[in-house]
């Protein structure tokens, strides 16, 4: 990609029922003020070849949805992706490519002035090798932790169920022995997986942290 960026636009979260792309906040960057990690990823992974739609948004509910436009000097390339983490897991090489030019967009957004509050920003991880600007507190950290290791884990079975009025009961068990040990035990695997994870290889750590962010942005902080 030999062409001058001019300008950057990324728009990405979840659609829920009816909701339209549109919807979403585009976050947007031009010439000099694109990151260069995301300049040096869009090259590296040739993005120019890469413009079209992938996935479905029917494949799931709420539909994970990124559109990324790149204009260029005499071109536009836009990518747009629906439930990305489900394509990622079918090992498609060009979901891949994308995909890496998409964790580095995430962590270019972390360093949007708006997206943190003052009080957001204090308590940030110095350890994760964010953008300047972008701050990642121990509080958000934690709630992506809880998402991968708890949320996502077998409690999610479990809350599947119908609800019964035996619920509203406090006097009453609401899960088994077994069930309760199945979830601590997978989370605590998961977890120790991802605390690994980020001592082993804090890049790779930050980028998984700002593609779940989003999942987790709504959550107390």
């Amino acid at each position: 990609m030999s062409r001058e960026i001019e300008r950057v636009e990324y728009r990405s979260g979840w659609l829920r029922g009816n909701a339209e792309p549109d919807s979403l906040t585009v976050q947007e960057w031009r010439t000099s003020e694109i990151p260069k990690d995301l300049q040096k990823a869009i090259t590296r992974e040739n993005l120019v070849d890469l413009g079209g739609t992938y996935g479905r948004r029917a494949a799931a509910e709420p539909a994970e949805y990124d559109h990324l436009r790149v204009v260029l000097a005499g071109g536009i390339v836009d990518v747009e992706v629906f439930n990305r983490r489900v394509l990622l897991s079918t090992g498609d090489a060009e979901i891949k490519r994308i995909d890496r030019v998409l964790c580095t967009l995430e962590k270019a957004v972390m360093a949007v002035p708006e997206i943190f509050t003052a009080e957001q920003r204090v308590g940030a991880d110095p350890r994760l090798p964010l953008p300047p600007g972008a701050k990642f507190t121990y509080r958000d950290q934690a709630n992506v932790l809880t998402l991968l290791a708890f949320r996502n884990g077998p409690i999610e079975d479990l809350h599947a169920g119908k609800y019964s009025p035996l619920l509203e009961d406090p006097q009453l068990s609401r899960i088994t022995d077994e069930e309760m040990k199945t979830v601590m035990i997978d989370a605590s695997s998961k977890l120790a997986e991802l605390l690994a994870l980020r001592d082993a290889d804090p890049e790779a750590f930050a980028q998984l942290l700002a593609g779940w962010w989003r999942s987790v942005r709504d959550w107390e902080r």
